[in-house]
């Protein structure tokens, strides 16, 4: 789009306002690539911004993708441009957006227009095909999530290198038992024991398989945002600055519609009473367990964790 601009602005008359282009002149040219674009990607929100109100076409069709993660509202800005068709694509037993406000989510904002019309009996197409995961992996998803229907596409059961050693998948657990606490003055939770537990998990991967420690393929990802902080301060301690570019580390709602072909799940809580918090959600659950293409390793205590959370 940049250099689409500039060539077009290359011919504007460089006299014009004293040599300097207006904005004006910049939103004009957009707009105009805009409307000779057969295909034009945006986010929800841009899709209602000066650019698109300047435009002199309509959309035929209008795809919304992640429309089960978006508030009412959102979705409904694209709308605006007059299209004939529309497609919401997403996964309502996944993530749905954020909501802070208490109120707000009791009222009801947090609900998609996805689900909404998925609740009024709208016919909804499954896609029961997924081209992911390997097979050990998604027969818990498919099974407790998606009744049952969910399919491997082919080549998915390819056995890789970390198989060959049975704590590296495709489906692990780890029974931690370590300390959950919270830091003063926050509603996040951290389990120190989980975060050196993980640290020396990833090490053992990386010295059995170096492949790893030269591409980005693993991932870690917590319900926590002060457990994924102890993480990436732990990772950087031990490997160096490097390991910002190898392991990716992050939120739970942070990968969602992200994949990798190695997940490691901090569970964090640990208790007795088998309290878990948030992650009791099972959309929550479900993005967790499905972001890994070959193998997905969980660590928690398995009693709180797993049992509360139906994974045993």
């Amino acid at each position: 789009m940049d250099y689409l601009i500039q060539q077009k602005l290359s011919g504007v008359d460089r006299t014009l306002d004293g040599g300097r282009r207006g904005a004006g002149e910049y939103d004009r040219i957009r707009a105009s690539i805009l409307d000779e674009a057969a295909i034009v990607f945006s986010t929800l929100s841009f899709s209602g911004s000066s650019i698109f109100s300047r435009m002199t076409r309509a959309f035929d069709v209008v795809i919304i993708d992640e429309a089960a993660q978006a508030v009412e509202p959102a979705t409904l800005i694209p709308l605006i441009h007059g299209c004939r068709q529309i497609f919401l694509v997403g996964d309502p037993v996944q993530l749905p957006a954020t909501v802070i406000s208490q109120t707000a989510q009791k009222l009801g904002y947090g609900t998609s227009l996805f689900k909404r019309f998925q609740a009024a009996g709208f016919p909804v197409q499954m896609l029961k095909i997924q081209y992911r995961m390997h097979p050990e992996i998604s027969t818990f998803p498919s099974k407790e999530f998606y009744e049952g229907v969910l399919q491997d596409g082919e080549g998915l059961s390819r056995k890789r290198p970390w198989h060959s050693y049975s704590c590296f998948g495709p489906f692990c657990f780890f029974d931690v038992d370590g300390i959950e606490s919270q830091p003063s003055g926050s509603g996040s939770w951290v389990n120190q024991d989980e975060v050196e537990f993980i640290t020396l998990l990833y090490h053992q991967l990386a010295l059995r398989y170096p492949e790893l420690k030269s591409s980005p393929e693993v991932g870690v990802i917590s319900p926590y945002r002060h457990q994924v902080k102890l993480l990436k301060d732990s990772f950087r301690s031990t490997f160096g600055d490097q390991s910002r570019e190898l392991i990716d580390v992050s939120t739970v709602d942070g990968f969602q519609g992200r994949e990798k072909e190695i997940v490691i799940f901090s569970c964090v809580r640990c208790n007795k009473e088998q309290k878990i918090g948030f992650v009791s959600d099972f959309r929550r659950m479900n993005v967790a367990i499905t972001r890994a293409k070959s193998a997905v390793l969980i660590s928690s205590l398995l009693f709180c964790f797993c049992r509360r959370a139906g994974l045993v």
